[in-house]
């Protein structure tokens, strides 16, 4: 294996635990260096689920990855929930995994993020309530005194309708996205090495404000899809003290970063989250500079921080 292959294999592997998380993504045993274990599990917010839609990948790097060859991968679930991942889907996601390789260029974070979208999109939710209905009239079938009994319980005693639980909590989000007030969101994205920095800027007055500025913002497919959406706000309360906080969201010390900015700054009654998307290749500390200098241009571009008109003026002449 070529120095270069080994040191891209190891940054891809440092990138990929810090996106995921050891749960993830894990190594397959610890004096494996170029073998993996992915588990996709769509479902890991819901730990009522019975049948979560979990996938289980193996890759294994070849020494000629990325600079030739792309990994070698294996499927191992059958199931991905109560769905059984045929030929079809296999063939699917070899013909996407094959197409999206460039020599050169990891890719397994791009193989992920598409495999996780592709299971979304066809693997439907198992509704459990169902599957155990259908179970257990299936063990009724030979005795159907029981099974009308048994049906009549199930109507009279069924438990709430987990799409009528959701729709209620996405009710609940939308209401309060209604309430945000007008975002700003930079014209101008910051990208490197594949990675894409926007910022999102609002005036806020309160905390309900600053929920309602993210909620509306989620709303948006492509930033609820973002690798990373920090935030920081900045609210001064009518006795003159300042009320303020800021979440990392996965990308450490990132929300700190921000909130220094706006201290500095000395910027008041504003919310900035920077959407990140990850391009497959860490950038180290740059990507604290261009999170910062794409929130500092959507602050000054919404006149939060003033331009220094004289020195602009003075560089002007300079030139």
């Amino acid at each position: 294996m070529s120095e270069n292959n080994k040191d891209l294999q190891e940054e891809e592997y440092m990138a990929l635990e810090a996106i995921y998380g050891p749960d993830v993504v894990k190594k397959e045993n610890e004096s494996s260096d170029d073998a993996y274990i992915v588990t996709i599990n769509l479902d890991d917010d819901d730990e009522t689920l019975k049948s979560p839609r979990i996938v289980v990948v193996r890759f294994f790097l070849p020494p000629t990855y990325p600079s030739n060859d792309p990994p070698i991968y294996e499927v191992s679930s059958v199931y991905c929930g109560t769905h059984r991942i045929d030929n079809t889907m296999l063939d699917k996601i070899d013909n996407e995994f094959q197409a999206m390789f460039q020599p050169g260029e990891v890719v397994l974070f791009a193989w992920i993020s598409w495999l996780r979208d592709y299971l979304e999109n066809e693997v439907e939710k198992p509704d459990e309530e169902a599957l155990c209905k259908q179970l257990e009239l299936q063990k009724l079938e030979d005795q159907p005194e029981k099974k009308l009994a048994y049906i009549a319980v199930w109507f009279s005693c069924k438990k709430k309708d987990p799409v009528q639980e959701d729709n209620a909590k996405e009710s609940r989000m939308n209401d309060i996205a209604a309430a945000a007030p007008p975002i700003y969101t930079s014209p101008d994205a910051i990208v490197d090495r594949k990675s894409t920095f926007v910022a999102h800027v609002a005036k806020v007055h309160n905390v309900e404000q600053v929920r309602a500025v993210v909620a509306k913002l989620l709303e948006d497919k492509k930033i609820a899809k973002a690798t990373h959406n920090m935030m920081a706000y900045r609210i001064e309360l009518p006795d003159g003290h300042i009320l303020q906080d800021n979440d990392d969201d996965g990308e450490t010390a990132a929300g700190g970063r921000m909130m220094h900015l706006l201290q500095i700054t000395d910027v008041k009654n504003a919310v900035v989250v920077v959407s990140r998307w990850f391009g497959g290749i860490q950038l180290g500390a740059d990507r604290f500079k261009h999170i910062n200098n794409s929130a500092r241009a959507a602050l000054v571009d919404c006149g939060f921080i003033k331009q220094d008109n004289n020195k602009a003026s003075k560089n002007k002449r300079k030139k």
